[in-house]
């Protein structure tokens, strides 16, 4: 440790040196603190505000000396014209410059007395986001102590720069040193002369700056900043330089790291914007409507093929809300699709057909998937709809052609009632539903009289249509929803009738009968009428279970023989084969 003796004189100026420090690394010290430090010192100091000259802190002897009033925190000069004094002696102090002259007492001026000359120095410090000046306004004479105190200041600054991390030395005007710090010793401890970054220059004023590399006593690689100050004495002659190095490798490496991640994150922002622009310009010129809207159903973007879906007035929805453009059913029917969207994250797809702004009906496909902003976490619904119009029509042509090939297949092309097909599966279908409902299940088979003789002398064209004619008979009187018409073959029909007693097969039969009489369809060439006449057949059964449905064709068509055999034109039944048939003659 060098010896502290030949730098006594240096001890004033240590607070001008400390204040340097905290301003050239925006160290500061605290109001609260520095006002501790200034109370436990017995030369008279203050703490004075730059910008208007108000007194922050007094320590108790610039209190007494400088008849300075204290109330609580506040503190005021009691003396207009020492405040004038004291305003008038920073007035050309050029902050953060320290300074240190020699001036007349202001109180030997307050009160007429013979002037005495004082030390007066300013320490330039940031505290409290604001500037301030540590003056101290020192009589020249030892009288106005009550006893010795600069030995206790001396004591004082020497632990606060021992305590500093910082690396501080002092440098006569030769280069010499004369003090430093027990952080500076530590830190050049054997290579005092590396230390010594800056070269001895006694005509250089003013503050240098240098950063250079070098090791810390671990033998590791850091980077030190260091500062050096010029010391001026009384007469503004340079007697000396404090210099004052910390370590700022740490801040280096943030320093590059930063650079480095700012550089990664342009790249990253240029990748970006370029990738945003390809699909900015996709989204624009896709035929398919595309939008996006937050959960708040307020639309982000859309383009213009989605804002003539929408029925929008303009094409640019940014900023739109959707109560505004639907209609509320429209809108609630989204709502309730887009739950499973918005709350599991689902895709859904759909058809619906939408009215564009020219009234065109069009069918879309609609894909919903979740969108989540990466820079807010917004969550919204992203939509691509696809015009599926054609395709919809096709397919309604698809179907349609279907059905008709369908009802072609099932349906009788001459007299358009069920073909012998249609009915094997209808009366398999009724025989199985009537063996679990246990309900009766009749069939009558009708056979027009003497056809062959009408085909052969009014020719096939008129046959034909009197088959149609008597297969339109059958439609009118048989009017149930699940009542069956069925061409059997030939000049032959089936009548299939659910849930009907054999009573009520026979009233159906009778009503046959009279409504072909009544439109009188003309056949000279029968042998029972000069009309169409029919002979019908009645069977009824309750199915049951391992029973064949045939039983019930075999006994109708027992039943329509024992017509026939009984003279035609009129109706037989399974049950009564040995009574007297019922006659449909008129």
């Amino acid at each position: 440790m060098i010896d502290w003796l030949p730098v006594a004189s240096l001890l004033l100026l240590v607070g001008f040196l400390l204040g340097m420090v905290w301003v050239s690394h925006r160290r500061v010290m605290s109001m609260k603190t520095w006002q501790l430090y200034l109370a436990n010192l017995h030369s008279p100091k203050a703490i004075i505000n730059h910008k208007d000259g108000s007194i922050l802190y007094a320590n108790r002897s610039f209190v007494r000396l400088f008849n300075v009033e204290s109330r609580g925190h506040k503190f005021r000069i009691r003396g207009e014209r020492e405040q004038e004094t004291i305003n008038a002696l920073l007035a050309s102090r050029r902050w953060p410059h320290p300074f240190v002259e020699m001036t007349a007492d202001f109180r030997a001026v307050s009160d007429h007395r013979t002037p005495r000359h004082a030390r007066f120095s300013g320490l330039p410090v940031w505290c409290g986001g604001q500037r301030i000046w540590i003056v101290s306004l020192e009589p020249k004479s030892e009288a106005v102590y009550s006893e010795p105190f600069a030995e206790n200041d001396s004591q004082i600054f020497r632990s606060v720069i021992n305590s500093l991390s910082e690396l501080i030395c002092f440098q006569d005007k030769e280069g010499r040193i004369v003090g430093s710090n027990l952080a500076y010793d530590r830190f050049w401890k054997g290579r005092e002369q590396e230390g010594l970054i800056f070269s001895a220059d006694g005509s250089t004023r003013g503050r240098r700056t240098q950063q250079s590399w070098t090791t810390n006593p671990n033998g590791d690689s850091c980077l030190l900043e260091s500062n050096q100050t010029v010391l001026l004495d009384d007469e503004n002659s340079i007697f000396g330089t404090l210099s004052i190095s910390h370590d700022v490798t740490n801040w280096h490496m943030m320093r590059q790291s930063l650079e480095q991640e700012i550089e990664a994150r342009q790249e990253v922002e240029q990748q970006l914007k370029k990738h945003s622009n390809v699909l900015t310009s996709i989204f624009k010129a896709s035929l398919d409507p595309i939008g996006i809207y937050n959960k708040n159903y307020e639309f982000l973007g859309g383009n213009a093929a989605f804002a003539e879906a929408m029925s929008a007035p303009h094409d640019d929805l940014e900023g739109e809300n959707a109560e505004d453009l639907m209609e509320p059913e429209v809108l609630a029917q989204h709502r309730k699709i887009d739950v499973p969207v918005l709350e599991n994250g689902d895709t859904v797809k759909y058809e619906d057909l939408v009215m564009k702004r020219d009234g065109t009906m069009v069918w879309y496909e609609l894909t919903k998937t979740q969108f989540c902003d990466p820079t807010d976490d917004t969550i919204g619904v992203l939509v691509i709809a696809r015009d599926v119009t054609e395709r919809k029509a096709t397919q309604q042509q698809l179907a349609d052609a279907i059905m008709e090939l369908e009802e072609l297949s099932f349906v009788d092309g001459l007299t358009k009632v069920a073909n012998r097909r249609s009915f094997d599966e209808q009366l398999v279908k009724m025989w199985h539903s009537h063996i679990r409902e246990q309900e009766p299940l009749s069939l009558i088979l009708c056979d027009i009289d003497y056809f062959k003789p009408y085909n052969d002398n009014y020719g096939h064209q008129q046959g034909d249509e009197a088959l149609r004619r008597v297969a339109d008979v059958f439609q009118r009187v048989i009017r149930r929803p699940l009542d069956a018409v069925a061409r059997y073959g030939g000049e032959e029909f089936a009548i299939l009738l659910p849930n009907t007693t054999e009573h009520g097969a026979l009233v159906v039969a009778q009503n046959i009968a009279d409504e072909l009489k009544t439109a009188g369809l003309p056949h000279e060439f029968s042998k029972v009428a000069d009309k169409i006449t029919l002979s019908q057949g009645i069977a009824t059964l309750y199915p049951v279970a391992g029973q064949d449905y045939g039983d019930l064709v075999s006994l109708a068509d027992r039943a329509l023989y024992s017509a026939k055999n009984a003279g035609r034109n009129q109706v037989a039944s399974s049950q009564s084969l040995q009574e007297a048939p019922l006659s449909a003659n008129a």
